[in-house]
């Protein structure tokens, strides 16, 4: 039997502000569950202070470094430059050939995923490996990897060719434009296809630098997502006309994601848990079974009108739903199926 050829050494970068101070732990915990005896280490940017870090980690794989004052970047976009600065300002930091930058809302449930990660980087030559803005943000890039979860091979993106600054306040003088006002006014279908793709926020340089050539091999996770009850953004999408419409379109001017790039959630297996439905984050497929979620869906869309009790309560379910993937991840749990896709404990019900 082959041996499977050992996993380099990985730096995990992350950033956070006060309120996700403790997703820290719960990814500490997560990530030593599904990968025991992996090499890695984890650099926290605490963007909450830009003087002595508030946040404490007590482990010894763990370092926390200041942010940068948000203060000092436009109001416009205002997070999304602070985010994009700290992630510039710790690359400095990174001392091993493989960096993963992870929102620390970015839960992967897969067994074995560092390895399997690194191990997919190597053997088909990618520069980036990671998740994409997931297709109900139709403004964002496509089928490229953003800073949500994005693994990067150093030897071939070297750190002096990365930028994550975003170009937001650029993006809003066409917003703001007559002609822009204008369009949206008489032809509000074609204003909105003029938006997709066209956020440049944190980390859009590096699609533009390596995204586009094909020499530059980068590879996506699928979104879980139900097309025709999820996608009902923008609001002239959902006339009987856009559909005819989208037929005609280009894809690069088409709503709906290309064939092949998302996954249904009926075939998906292992996102029934109930805490996972009533959580109902962005979801991630890779190789046939659940990746990971992403909390950020459910912050953007909950955000309104949320109490004390609902926050409490969305927390409770995320513990609970940890500590079922972290319990199942027992050595031999994971198999494959006839096709070849892997089956992680994680997606057991």
């Amino acid at each position: 039997m082959k041996q499977a050829p050992p996993t380099p050494p990985l730096t995990i970068l992350t950033v956070v502000i006060e309120k996700h101070y403790g997703y820290i732990g719960q990814q500490i915990a997560l990530i030593d569950a599904l990968n025991p005896g992996a090499d890695y280490r984890l650099l926290v940017v605490d963007n909450a202070s830009a003087g002595s870090p508030s946040l404490r980690v007590d482990d010894p794989r763990c370092t926390v470094i200041a942010g940068v004052d948000a203060a000092n970047f436009p109001a416009e976009g205002r997070g999304s430059y602070h985010h994009a600065a700290a992630l510039n300002g710790a690359l400095a930091q990174v001392d091993t050939r493989h960096l993963l930058i992870i929102d620390p809302d970015f839960f992967v449930v897969r067994p074995g995923w560092i390895a399997d990660c690194l191990h997919r980087m190597q053997d088909r030559a990618l520069y980036f490996f990671g998740a994409p803005w997931h297709y109900l943000s139709f403004r964002k890039w496509r089928y490229f990897p953003c800073v949500h979860f994005l693994l990067i091979d150093l030897e071939k993106a070297k750190t002096d060719r990365l930028d994550f600054t975003p170009s937001i306040v650029e993006d809003r003088r066409w917003l703001n434009s007559a002609a822009a006002k204008w369009l949206k006014r008489r032809a509000p279908l074609l204003h909105s296809i003029s938006l997709i793709e066209s956020r440049r926020d944190t980390g859009w340089r590096l699609r533009r630098t390596f995204g586009r050539r094909g020499r530059e091999r980068s590879e996506v996770l699928l979104p879980v997502l139900d097309v025709e009850i999820e996608l009902d953004r923008p609001k002239s999408f959902g006339r009987p006309r856009s559909h005819w419409i989208e037929q005609l379109l280009p894809r690069r001017w088409s709503f709906l994601p290309a064939p092949g790039t998302w996954v249904d959630p009926a075939d998906v297996q292992g996102l029934d848990q109930p805490e996972l439905q009533s959580l109902d984050p962005e979801t991630f497929a890779w190789r046939g079974a659940p990746f990971a979620f992403h909390m950020r869906r459910n912050m953007r869309d909950k955000g309104k009108g949320r109490t004390e009790a609902d926050t409490l309560r969305d927390a409770a379910d995320l513990a609970r739903l940890l500590q079922r993937t972290m319990a199942l991840a027992t050595p031999g749990r994971r198999d494959s199926d006839a096709a070849g896709h892997d089956r992680p404990a994680a997606a057991a019900g």
